[in-house]
């Protein structure tokens, strides 16, 4: 009876966790908007840009990819959204002028999503810094440049985050870019937790992590690995910042002396010493 009771309860909590990431609408390879909430699934790749507006939408690529068609040109957002408690997770766009795009409003989040071949902004989310939303989270996503064909279109960094309050990044990977192109940039992001991210093998990048009037900033467990010094400074702008555990390698200036705490940082080269 207990083997048959506990089966049960398995059984039941696989059914739960199906119903919880159920598709409720397979999305037409020919519409581009999506006004109504629910949970929206993509069954095949596409060569169409998807635009969200509304609230409580949640699209689910299921891996699929969104490919810009070839000589498109200055295109859109590969994916657009905006609205509150709108989520994006597993897809993967390729070869948009921006990767994705997300008009931030309260308990938005971008999932587990590859951008590549992104001509100017691979992740941009910008918000209207309302103190009292919920955090918006932009979790373990990926951006490669690794796989651009054409120089550098853009200078931009590959995720950007405007205007919001307390945004938490977390377990986020961005990996070879070359030509200048910055890993991070936080602008008016007061509040936000950085925790667990790794930017891999950039080169020629003057700053890897740009904090602009966002402070107490929590940068946390982060990874800067580079092949060779080319990177000129790992954080910059880092005034009120707490950094703990983090580990650059490679960067000619790490920056963790404008953090106001610091603690069990790992930095190769070592900083300068003093006489």
């Amino acid at each position: 009876m207990r083997i048959i009771a506990i089966t049960g309860l398995a059984l039941s909590g696989l059914m739960f966790s199906a119903s919880a990431f159920a598709c409720e609408n397979v999305l037409d390879p020919q519409q581009v908007q999506v006004y109504h909430p629910g949970k929206y699934c993509l069954s095949a790749n596409r060569i169409l840009p998807i635009e969200i507006q509304g609230s409580n939408i949640e699209l689910d690529c299921r891996s699929r990819s969104v490919i810009a068609p070839p000589g498109a040109g200055a295109g859109p957002a590969g994916i657009r959204a905006h609205g509150e408690n709108v989520i994006v997770r597993n897809c993967r766009v390729d070869g948009f002028d921006h990767g994705i795009e997300l008009d931030a409003r309260g308990a938005s989040q971008l999932v587990n999503n590859t951008v590549v071949r992104a001509k100017q902004a691979p992740l941009l989310v910008h918000g209207n810094r309302d103190p009292y939303a919920e955090p918006i989270r932009i979790t373990g996503n990926r951006v490669f440049g690794y796989f651009d064909v054409e120089p550098a279109w853009s200078q931009q960094p590959a995720i950007q985050v405007i205007g919001l309050n307390r945004a938490i990044l977390s377990n986020n990977v961005v990996a070879g870019f070359r030509g200048g192109r910055s890993g991070l940039m936080l602008v008016d992001a007061p509040d936000t937790q950085l925790i667990g991210n790794q930017f891999l093998d950039f080169e020629g990048s003057d700053r890897m992590i740009r904090l602009e009037q966002s402070p107490r900033a929590r940068v946390v467990h982060n990874t800067i690995m580079q092949r060779d010094p080319s990177v000129l400074q790992g954080i910059a702008g880092a005034v009120d910042a707490t950094c703990v555990e983090n580990v650059f390698i490679n960067t000619q200036r790490s920056g963790f002396s404008e953090c106001a705490v610091t603690r069990h940082n790992v930095e190769r080269p070592l900083p300068p010493q003093g006489p």
